[in-house]
């Protein structure tokens, strides 16, 4: 029976797009480069649910199942869109949901899609990234100190929509399959990897090991896009009728839209994550106040220890941790 240890989220990425669009006024210059990045990454976390739900039908495999992982690897970090490991053999999964012509030519090291409005796009050959994740793995299994066992690599093309075509011989031919082949191609490998070199305990310490190790990215997208942080507006949406900012009256969170009036007492909740997307995972009083439109020093200092966050220094100078997950 297969286990999900480490199940899919979004990544940080996208929520970091859709949290920006939240609060950046629909006429802004750059606008239209972050839409465009969301929708590829909405695109690329599509094709990973739709892999979770093919790796569903996989009967009789005991399979710990990781998603999302992102590891250290040196001074810099790897990441792994789904990894299945089993007393016989690991294996990794990338997938990839695009629609349209896709062409791999290994000669060139590349990949070209063809959408159907005949504009092509240009990646590089996604087993070059396959084996490179797999060095690294291996690489961090050796530095972890656990045993080597066989590694298997697949790339997954998971929209309903691409027709792949892969050039004559490339050596990783195998290795690139549909969606609709996975359950097929596991069974191969499970045929292939019989022999069980790894107890259900050693198992389980590695899953253990390699979730702690997982490592949430965060990108100053800001920056990356050249977005004034005067640009985003702050302050408390309301849920319901999405007008800014809330108002703070008697411990609770109050719209001050006539016609709404909605009120609740975590509503800052969601506008912290919004923040720590944006800003980054840290956060001081002032900062809070700030953003949270509180005059209060007091008030702002109930709300950060009754979050229990971590925090590091004293007095003004103190600055709490906000979790991205």
């Amino acid at each position: 029976m297969n286990v999900i240890k480490k199940p899919r989220k979004p990544s940080i990425k996208l929520r970091q797009l859709e949290a920006i669009l939240r609060r950046l006024n629909t006429n802004h210059p750059r606008r239209k480069d972050v839409e465009e990045d969301f929708f590829k990454a909405r695109a690329g976390y599509k094709g990973e649910q739709q892999l979770d739900y093919d790796l569903s039908f996989l009967r009789d495999h005991e399979f710990l199942i990781l998603s999302d992982l992102r590891l250290p690897h040196q001074d810099k970090y790897f990441q792994l869109d789904s990894l299945l490991i089993s007393p016989t053999f690991f294996l990794h999964i990338d997938a990839k949901h695009l629609s349209g012509k896709i062409d791999i030519d290994h000669n060139l090291g590349q990949m070209k899609r063809t959408k159907s409005n005949n504009v092509e796009d240009a990646y590089s050959d996604p087993t070059l990234q396959i084996k490179r994740h797999e060095l690294q793995l291996r690489e961090w299994m050796q530095v972890n100190k656990h045993p080597l066992l066989p590694f298997e690599s697949l790339v997954v093309f998971t929209h309903p929509n691409a027709y792949v075509k892969i050039s004559d011989g490339h050596p990783h031919m195998r290795r690139i399959i549909k969606n609709s082949l996975v359950t097929e191609k596991i069974n191969e490998l499970q045929k292939k990897f019989h022999h069980a070199l790894f107890s259900k305990k050693e198992l389980q310490r590695i899953s253990r090991q390699l979730i702690k190790q997982h490592t949430p990215p965060w990108e100053d997208l800001l920056s990356k896009y050249r977005i004034n942080t005067d640009d985003i507006l702050t302050g408390v949406i309301c849920p319901e009728c999405r007008v800014t900012p809330m108002i703070r009256m008697h411990s609770k969170w109050l719209c001050h839209n006539t016609s709404c009036n909605f009120s609740n007492r975590k509503c800052h909740l969601a506008a912290l994550t919004d923040y720590a997307l944006i800003f980054g995972p840290s956060i001081t009083n002032p900062q809070l106040r700030k953003f949270l439109h509180i005059p209060s020093v007091y008030t702002a200092n109930r709300i950060l220890t009754s979050l229990k966050y971590l925090y590091a220094g004293e007095g003004p100078h103190r600055v709490y941790h906000l979790p991205l997950e």
